[in-house]
C-alpha cells in the first residue's frame, strides 16, 4: 500500500538496491578476512548492516528465506550495544569516535526493523534521515579520517579549535595509530552507498 499512488520502492530498484548491498557486504567481508582486532569487529557490524539492508530492500519475488523482524531485532540491538561500549572504551578496546557513529547507525537498523512508521515517529524518522544523508556527504568527502581513531572526548575539542582543524589527517593518525578503524583503506565508496540506501528505506518507510 501507498499514500497518493506514491511508490518508492518498485520491483526493479528493491532488486538494484539488495544487488547493491550485497556488493558492500562482500566488500566488508573481504576486508574483515584480512584484518584483526577491533578492526575486523567494526567491518562484521557494517556486513551485519549491509546484509540486513539487502533483506529489507530485496521483493518478494527474489527473497525466499523472508527472515522476520524478530530475528534482526535483538541481532541489531546486541551489536549496537556491543559498539556502543566499545565507543567508551569498554570491553578492552580502545575508544573511538568511529565506534559511537557506528552505533547511532546500528540503531537506525533497529528501528527501521522494529515496524511501520507512524505520524508520531516522523521526527525521529526525519533525524535519522538527515544523520545519514550528513553521514554520506562526510564519507564521499573522506571527512572521517579526522575522527579515525580519536576519542570522543578529544575529538570534539578538536574540531571545535582552529589549530585542530589545521591538522592534517596524517598527523591525527600517526597520534592514535593504536585506535585507528579505517587504517589506510579506502572505503568511502561502500560506506556512501550504506548510508545513502539506509537514508532511502527510512524516507520511504515513513512516505509510503
Amino acid at each position: 500500500m501507498t499514500k497518493h499512488g506514491l511508490n518508492l520502492l518498485p520491483v526493479w530498484m528493491g532488486v538494484t538496491w539488495t544487488a547493491m548491498f550485497v556488493l558492500v557486504a562482500a566488500s566488508h567481508l573481504r576486508h574483515m578476512a584480512r584484518t584483526m582486532g577491533q578492526r575486523r569487529a567494526w567491518h562484521a557490524c557494517h556486513v551485519l548492516m549491509a546484509v540486513g539492508m539487502a533483506f529489507m530492500y530485496a521483493p518478494a519475488e527474489i527473497d525466499p528465506l523472508t527472515v522476520p523482524s524478530a530475528f534482526w531485532n535483538p541481532v541489531f540491538a546486541a551489536a549496537g550495544v556491543i559498539a556502543a561500549l566499545w565507543a567508551i572504551g569498554g570491553v578492552g578496546r580502545v575508544s573511538t569516535l568511529i565506534w559511537l557513529l557506528s552505533s547511532i547507525d546500528l540503531a537506525a537498523m533497529l528501528y527501521m526493523w522494529s515496524g511501520p512508521r507512524g505520524a508520531s515517529a516522523a521526527p525521529v524518522t526525519w533525524l535519522l534521515s538527515a544523520y545519514l544523508l550528513g553521514e554520506a556527504l562526510m564519507w564521499a568527502f573522506d571527512l572521517y579520517r579526522r575522527l579515525d581513531g580519536l576519542t570522543p572526548v578529544v575529538s570534539w575539542r578538536l574540531l571545535a579549535s582552529e589549530s585542530g582543524a589545521a591538522l592534517s589527517a596524517s598527523s591525527i593518525r600517526t597520534g592514535t595509530a593504536s585506535g585507528s578503524l579505517l587504517g589506510e583503506l579506502d572505503i568511502s565508496a561502500s560506506m556512501v552507498v550504506m548510508t545513502i540506501g539506509m537514508a532511502y528505506m527510512l524516507v520511504a518507510m515513513q512516505v509510503m
